[in-house]
């Protein structure tokens, strides 16, 4: 009998509410949600019906949309990205939610070395979370230089972990086990399919990112769990899924089609397979 709980990360683009889409995911047996942070979204709201379904918030995924500018020398560039990261986290601390998980890059093309301005920038983050006691799990994404850097800058503060990304480990970081490397740090896991990277150049490209359900792309589960038991697994295994398609792509579509009762229940079910694994 397994008895790993498990968690479901949500966004803010679906078609009817996130407060409603927590009550479907709760319903179909999940223990936890991760929302993701928007200016204008009413976290406070998605931290009320989280609580009365009795799901735990268990993660805030902080706006991803400046972190490269996080290693800008130009305080116009990099100020604006520190005062985004500071609000989700000032979020975290208003509605208790134990962690923020941060985006060390974005970006294929253009992609400049580490710099000391950002370990300076995230750093004043870190600190601003271990006074509130809230931990900080880097993502690998594109870019994983940046995220080996601050796994490295940051290797003897127990406020930084590691949030591993299965899907994007196979299309952005070429398949590298990341969990060898963090999984002694692992603080956040987002588990997801994908068909790894699509171009035969081997480059990688954000539409190859499906996130799609477990056993519906190429992840060989067996070898993702055998990692796992080996790293220090979260109290909940979290899964981060799209219902919608990139663009020119139509992996997703069958969960577009289905109701949100169907696709959450199905994830559930994926969920609980990969969780057995663990048990054994």
């Amino acid at each position: 009998m397994w008895k790993q709980k498990l968690g479901m990360s949500v966004g803010n683009k679906y078609s009817v509410p996130t407060t409603e889409v927590i009550k479907i995911i709760s319903s179909a047996g999940f223990d936890a949600v991760s929302p993701e942070w928007e200016e204008n979204v009413d976290l406070e709201k998605i931290a009320n019906t989280a609580a009365s379904c009795g799901v735990a918030v268990q993660s805030l995924h902080a706006p991803f949309g400046g972190s490269a500018d996080m290693w800008n020398a130009d305080k116009g560039k990099y100020e604006p990205a520190l005062a985004k990261l500071f609000l989700s986290l000032e979020d975290c601390h208003r509605y208790s939610i134990p962690l923020l998980v941060v985006h060390a890059w974005i970006g294929f093309d253009d992609n400049p070395a580490p710099t000391a301005q950002g370990f300076e920038n995230f750093g004043k983050l870190v600190d601003k979370a271990r006074g509130y006691g809230i931990k900080i799990a880097f993502e690998n994404t594109e870019g994983e230089e940046h995220l080996f850097a601050l796994m490295e800058h940051f290797k003897d503060e127990p406020a930084v972990g590691f949030c591993w990304d299965s899907g994007h480990e196979m299309c952005y970081n070429h398949s590298a086990d990341l969990l060898k490397m963090y999984g002694d740090r692992l603080y956040m896991t987002h588990l997801n399919d994908n068909l790894g990277i699509s171009r035969f150049d081997g480059k990688t490209y954000w539409t190859d990112d499906l996130h799609l359900l477990p056993y519906d792309g190429i992840a060989d589960w067996d070898y993702n769990a055998a990692r796992l038991k080996k790293s220090t697994v979260p109290e909940f295994l979290n899964f981060e899924l799209n219902t919608v398609s990139k663009p020119n792509r139509h992996e997703n579509d069958c969960y577009t089609a289905m109701p949100y009762e169907q696709f959450f229940t199905e994830a559930y079910k994926r969920a609980c397979r990969i969780a057995y694994k663990l048990s054994r």
